[in-house]
């Protein structure tokens, strides 16, 4: 296994990779469930910030999703303060903070928090199988 290397900035992140999250978190805020299920593989597992500590597979995830979407609320502003990664050959975990400004009902809330996002290279693509939000 190749040693890992020091902790990178984002800027030195394959840019690739960033647009695969940025694309995740536009879809599931969207309700996108066909870009989803793109760039999520099925072994796909997440802490979300809201799901009291339960575990979410990709069925679970993809539903998440589409009960945000169903119920009306809506993506307003997405930002990453804080970026660092570690990167070991085709695997990337990216360390962030996170600021989504959503409407909900009709008003606006402000959702922040940390997060914790597992990427890997698999035939010559970019995944996304794991996050952890807190």
């Amino acid at each position: 296994m190749p040693a890992m290397r020091p902790v990178l900035t984002s800027t030195d992140v394959d840019p690739d990779v960033l647009a695969i999250r940025d694309r995740t978190w536009h879809a599931w805020f969207s309700g996108d469930e066909t870009t989803l299920r793109e760039v999520l593989p099925e072994e796909f597992l997440a802490f979300d910030a809201d799901g009291g500590g339960q575990l979410s597979d990709l069925e679970r995830t993809v539903q998440a999703s589409r009960a945000f979407k169903q119920s009306g609320g809506r993506l307003i502003r997405l930002v990453f303060p804080m970026n660092r990664a570690q990167v070991s050959g085709d695997a990337v975990l990216i360390y962030t903070t996170y600021e989504a400004v959503l409407e909900i009902n009709g008003a606006e809330t402000t959702m922040r928090g940390r997060a914790t996002e597992f990427f890997v290279r698999r035939d010559g693509r970019w995944w996304h199988p794991g996050w952890h939000l807190h």
